[in-house]
């Protein structure tokens, strides 16, 4: 079982053991659903939202779509689940907020509520930790064909806070960045990790022959600088 923090990493309210009841009693304070090492209220105070500097990620399962047919809905389910278990774990130990599940796609962002000066860094190390993942499921399942994940990351500003009506409103991020990120990801192939040049230029020194692309995406007026890392 995951060893999740006893306090929230934002406020410090108590999470586990007896010093939590209280919270939980009167202020109905528990572990937030996108990210269990934070609290709920911490996640829900944003109403209004901010404008912040976060990096987003977004990873795609890239194989899923040809198996169903082969092992049927019902197991693609079960590995889907087992893989987004283990990607959360990644993103929770690096204070990311896993904002969506999408079919086989996860999306998480970096710097909010807990703010990190190397957030882009974070979301490039939780990529590169869930490439090894998958490569360690795929041993473990033996499936017919090796399923892959491409990922892209972006970094810049973009609206935090809380969006909706009283009930249901959820607690996301909206901003050009995301629907970048989105793009990136859709750019990269099995085992890629596409950038842009604001990541790339932060991580440089360590990837000096990452390839650089000027990518036409759609949505984007204007060529996006990108880096290709593997």
């Amino acid at each position: 079982m995951p060893q999740y923090s006893s306090h929230c990493r934002v406020c410090r309210v108590p999470l586990a053991g007896v010093r939590a009841i209280p919270p939980r009693v009167l202020r109905g304070v528990h572990r937030h659903p996108k990210n269990p090492n934070y609290c709920n209220i911490c996640g829900e105070k944003d109403i209004k939202g901010e404008i912040a500097e976060i990096s987003v990620l977004f990873a795609d399962v890239r194989g899923f779509t040809d198996l169903t047919a082969a092992l049927g809905p019902m197991r693609i389910k079960e590995l889907l689940d087992e893989y987004f278990r283990a990607v959360s774990e990644i993103l929770f130990e690096k204070d990311a907020i896993v904002d969506h599940f999408m079919g086989d796609a996860v999306m998480a962002f970096f710097n909010q509520p807990v703010r990190h000066p190397d957030h882009a860094v974070r979301g490039l190390d939780s990529a590169h930790q869930i490439l090894h993942t998958v490569a360690t499921l795929n041993t473990v399942w033996g499936l017919p064909q090796r399923v892959g994940v491409g990922i892209g990351i972006s970094t810049g500003f973009a609206v935090v806070g809380t969006v909706g009506s009283t009930n249901p409103k959820d607690y996301t991020v909206i901003g050009d960045i995301v629907n970048l990120a989105a793009r990136l990801q859709g750019e990269a192939g099995p085992g890629e990790i596409v950038v842009t040049g604001d990541v790339y230029r932060q991580v440089d020194s360590a990837y000096p022959n990452a390839k650089r692309q000027a990518l036409r995406l759609k949505g984007f007026k204007d060529l996006v600088e990108a880096y290709v890392l593997n």
